[in-house]
């Protein structure tokens, strides 16, 4: 088949976020087993160039000077003035490939709604896969994200594509079991398709980055913040080296500005440390390239991911491709990835003294520890291998060409994809000039700063707006609207539509 993913992350461009690993891994699964792959990704350097990455073919879009004359829609939405540039960018460049050499199926994420204009055009069967929507982080305010209108308004964009794809996908029962809630879909149509890992590259055997000081080691990635849990593990650190003095714990992730007030994550977890007086027993490290992670799994003895929420993180699934067993817990998908009692186990969200009470069953067991991590690795290489899942992609990818075949004319845009994206300007141009409308005629403020901005960037378009102003003036006490003033609007007019000076 010829396949394409859109995906604004892939990496290594673009980081190895959960979005971008997974596309990473199922579009080489997908050429190991002889697909035709073509994945079209944002460039980060804003250089827009297409790459041969192992065999797959990469489109790097720019998209950093689309909707730049929209200023009022970025002052009021600027979330979605931003996604907007995104997901037109590469809908132009997807339509311009599809149109050279048709792709048999499209695969993109529902979070942002990037196939939204596959979606509402039917230009090619679409298969979405779901990793964590918008929606879902207004409904349970992950990461602080508001109920704002900006925000609902791309939770919108990413129903309406979720709603016109041909087929949706999902890593865990527990994600599609809330879409299901939200949005009424039918369950039986929504099948599971887990994660996928290279258990080539994570695996057991080979070097490792932490020297052996005697100390068992508890190792967490992940981003510093309130969702992966990291507060309640760096509460059960004095309780863990008070009862088994002999571990360490190892922090691999970066830090972010999400504690209150926007301070310092990693700041407050020091901080916590020295109060508890366990700063030498726990070392934070920055963060690694995903080349290197391999060998910090082999390094620990235990894996935690104690994420308050997590839908199925792909720590999670290396840690156990690597042979190590792994502490989670059961908010999310993770308790579907783990199994407990056999490669880890499962503990409930912020629950700190279950996390304690996990850590220590473990580290007091040598044989318990080997076991489940026996386990951990011959249950990723029977179900969660990148080749399995890529093949398990495949027949799915069938289906929606099935359904997009029974159903291909009832888009929501039915005029052809080529004029879509010229009505989404037309409509967010609307937009635009209602917002400058309302701006003008009630705001003093706008206004000056109007023709400060004009002055400045226009000069000769004032100008003649100011004339037109003045023979308007004379051509009503004269008796009427010359000709002269009715010529110099309208050319005033298309140098305003055009940009021009």
């Amino acid at each position: 088949m010829r396949i394409c993913l859109i995906s604004r992350e892939f990496p290594p461009d673009t980081g190895w976020g959960g979005i971008a690993t997974f596309v990473h891994d199922l579009a080489l699964g997908l050429t190991e087993i002889g697909h035709e792959v073509e994945v079209f990704a944002l460039a980060a350097d804003d250089q827009e160039k297409t790459v041969d990455y192992q065999g797959v073919t990469v489109h790097r879009v720019r998209w950093t000077g689309l909707l730049e004359d929209k200023q009022r829609l970025l002052t009021v939405m600027p979330y979605s003035h931003n996604i907007l540039k995104q997901i037109i960018a590469l809908w132009q460049r997807f339509v311009a490939a599809h149109g050279d050499k048709p792709f048999d199926v499209v695969e993109a994420p529902e979070m942002f709604a990037e196939g939204l204009f596959v979606a509402t055009s039917k230009v090619a069967p679409l298969v979405v896969r779901l990793y964590t929507p918008h929606f879902k982080f207004i409904d349970e305010k992950l990461h602080n994200i508001t109920a704002a209108f900006d925000h609902q308004f791309i939770a919108m964009l990413e129903r309406m594509t979720l709603l016109s794809a041909h087929l949706v996908t999902s890593p865990s029962e527990d994600l599609a079991d809330y879409i299901c809630r939200d949005m009424n879909y039918c369950r039986g149509n929504l099948p599971i398709v887990r994660d996928p890992v290279n258990t080539e590259k994570f695996c057991p055997e080979g070097p490792v980055a932490l020297k052996h000081d005697g100390r068992l080691t508890v190792l967490f990635a992940g981003r510093l913040e309130a969702r992966k849990g990291i507060y309640q593990l760096i509460e059960a650190v004095p309780q863990v080296v008070g009862a088994f003095p002999n571990v360490q714990f190892v922090l691999v992730g970066r830090d972010t500005n999400t504690a209150p007030a926007k301070k310092s994550v990693l700041a407050e977890l020091k901080a916590s440390l020295r109060h508890s007086g366990c700063t030498e027993n726990v070392t934070f490290i920055p963060g690694v390239p995903s080349a290197e992670m391999p060998s910090y799994f082999r390094s620990a003895d235990i894996c935690v991911v104690p994420s308050l929420y997590d839908n199925a993180p792909f720590t999670c699934i290396e840690a156990l491709s690597s042979g190590r067993p792994v502490i989670g817990t059961s908010a999310g998908g993770m308790k579907e990835y783990v199994v407990h009692g056999k490669s880890g186990l499962i503990i409930p969200p912020a629950d700190t003294k279950a996390l304690v009470e996990a850590i220590l069953a473990l580290l007091k067991n040598d044989a318990l520890r080997r076991s489940f991590g026996q386990f951990a690795r011959a249950h990723v290489l029977a179900n969660f291998d990148r080749k399995e899942i890529a093949r398990q992609s495949v027949e799915l990818y069938k289906i929606a060409r099935l359904n997009w075949q029974a159903n291909g004319d009832l888009g929501l845009y039915r005029k052809g994809a080529g004029n879509l994206l010229a009505a989404s300007e037309q409509l967010i141009a609307s937009y635009e000039r209602m917002l400058y409308d309302l701006l003008y005629a009630h705001s003093w403020r706008f206004r000056l700063s109007h023709w400060f901005c004009m002055v400045r960037d226009r000069p000769r378009l004032t100008l003649a707006k100011g004339l037109a102003k003045v023979v308007g003036v004379l051509s009503r006490s004269f008796g009427g609207k010359s000709r002269v003033l009715s010529q110099l609007e309208a050319a005033i007019e298309r140098k305003r539509s055009t940009g021009g000076s």
